[in-house]
C-alpha cells in the first residue's frame, strides 16, 4: 500500500490550522486572553476557515468553492488586525474587501484558465500582504512583542510565493509557521496595551470617590517572642480586631492556616456578626465541616481564595492571614513572597486590605527585611 505524503502532510497542515482556532477559543473561554478584545475571536474564527479551505483543497474540491472559506478568513484576518488601529478612516474600512474581491475574480478565471503558478502567486500575494503589512505596521509601534506573528505571517507568505506547487515540504513549513504564529498571538499584548491606552486617552471623567476610597494594601503584624504562649497572644489580637472591625462595618474574611486558632475561639468569633465574619481553614489534610469551610493547604488554593475574596462586589473589606511565618516555612520565602507581591494589585484596585500575622524571630533578618519592602504599614505587638 502506498502512501501519499503530500496528502498526509496537506490534511495534518489543515487539522493543526483548525486546532489554532480552537486553541484560541478555548484561551477565551478560561479568560487567559482578553474576551472583549476582537482581534483574538478574528484570528480564532480565520484559523477554523483557513484550515477548512486546506481541507477541501486536500479532498479535491472545485478551486471556486474552496476560495470562499480562503477569502472570509483573510477578511476577517485584515479586519480583526486593523481593528487594533487607531487612525480608522471610512476609506479603509473598504480595502480588505476590495482586495478580496479581486481575489476571488482572480480564482474565478483561473477555473476557466485551468491553474497557473503566476497566478496563485498573484492570488497569494493579493491575500497575504494587506495583512503582513498590517502587522508591521503595528510592530513599528509595539516593538519586539509583536515579533512572532510577524516572523511567523512573513515566513507562511514567502512559502506560497516560492512554492506555489505546494507538496509535504510547503506544507511542513506552513505547519511550523501556523504554531509560531498562534504563539505569537497568544502573546500580543499591545492588543491589551492599545485598549489601556485608548481608554486613557479619551477624554473622560473620574467616580466621584475617587481619591476617598479606602486604599487597599497589604500590612503586617509582627509578634515577637515572649514567655507567654504565642498561640494565645494571637488569639487575643484576632478577637480584638474583629471586634473593631464589627464595629466600623467592615467585613472580615479569616485565613487560618493548619488550625492553629482553636475552634472555641473561631467560634466565638463567628457568632459575633456572622454576616460580616467568615472564616477559611487550610490544613494539609482538611477535614469537612458544616461550621467553617475547610481547604486543601495549597498555593494554588490559598491564592484562588484571595483572589475570590477580593473580587466581591461588596463595601469596606479586609482578610486577615493568620498566619505568613507559617506560609513562608511551608512555601519556601520566595514563593510566599511572589503570591503575595501577585495579589497587590487586585488588593489596591478593591480597597481590601491584607493583614498578615508574622513572627519574626522564626525567621532570618533577610527574610522579614524582604516582606517589609512590599508592606504598606507594619505593626508590632
Amino acid at each position: 500500500m502506498t502512501v501519499n505524503v503530500d496528502l498526509l502532510l496537506e490534511i495534518l497542515n489543515s487539522l493543526l490550522t483548525i486546532s489554532c482556532g480552537f486553541i484560541l477559543i478555548y484561551f477565551l473561554s478560561i479568560k487567559k486572553l482578553l474576551r472583549n478584545n476582537i482581534f483574538y475571536y478574528g484570528w480564532a474564527t480565520g484559523f477554523i476557515l483557513y484550515g477548512f479551505q486546506i481541507l477541501m483543497r486536500a479532498l479535491e474540491y472545485g478551486i471556486f468553492v474552496t476560495s470562499i472559506p480562503m477569502t472570509v478568513a483573510f477578511i476577517v484576518f485584515q479586519l480583526s488586525t486593523w481593528a487594533l488601529d487607531r487612525r480608522k478612516r471610512l476609506i479603509f474600512l473598504f480595502v480588505p474587501f476590495i482586495i478580496s474581491y479581486l481575489f476571488i475574480m482572480v480564482l474565478f478565471f483561473l477555473k476557466i484558465m485551468q491553474y497557473s503558478e503566476n497566478m496563485w502567486i498573484i492570488g497569494s500575494t493579493l491575500l497575504y500582504l494587506p495583512v503582513a503589512l498590517l502587522i508591521m505596521a503595528h510592530r513599528k509601534l509595539f516593538g519586539a512583542c509583536v515579533d512572532r506573528l510577524l516572523i511567523g505571517w512573513f515566513s507562511l507568505f514567502l512559502i506560497n510565493i516560492l512554492m506555489p506547487e505546494g507538496g509535504w515540504i510547503a506544507d511542513s513549513l506552513a505547519i511550523f509557521c501556523k504554531l509560531l504564529i498562534l504563539t505569537g498571538i497568544m502573546s500580543y499584548d499591545f492588543a491589551v496595551i492599545t485598549q489601556k491606552i485608548r481608554r486613557e486617552l479619551t477624554s473622560h471623567t473620574y467616580p466621584f470617590t475617587t481619591g476617598y476610597n479606602r486604599e487597599g494594601g497589604l500590612n503586617l503584624v509582627m509578634f515577637k517572642s515572649r514567655s507567654e504562649s504565642p498561640l494565645k497572644i494571637v488569639s487575643e489580637w484576632l478577637r480584638g480586631k474583629v471586634e473593631e472591625n464589627v464595629r466600623e462595618n467592615i467585613e472580615t474574611y479569616i485565613i487560618v492556616l493548619q488550625n492553629v486558632i482553636p475552634y472555641s475561639v473561631l467560634r466565638s468569633l463567628a457568632w459575633s456578626k456572622p454576616e460580616l465574619v467568615h472564616f477559611f481553614i487550610f490544613s494539609e489534610n482538611p477535614e469537612s465541616s458544616e461550621e467553617f469551610t475547610t481547604l486543601t493547604f495549597g498555593e494554588t488554593e490559598l491564592g484562588a481564595t484571595i483572589t475570590e475574596i477580593t473580587r466581591r462586589k461588596n463595601g469596606k473589606k479586609e482578610i486577615i492571614l493568620i498566619d505568613l511565618s507559617i506560609m513562608i516555612h511551608t512555601f519556601g520565602p520566595k514563593q510566599a513572597y511572589r503570591l503575595l507581591l501577585n495579589k497587590l494589585g487586585m488588593l489596591r484596585s478593591s480597597g481590601t486590605l491584607l493583614t498578615a500575622v508574622l513572627h519574626p524571630d522564626t525567621h532570618e533578618e533577610s527574610i522579614v527585611a524582604l516582606f517589609k519592602t512590599i508592606t504598606d504599614s507594619i505593626q508590632q505587638t
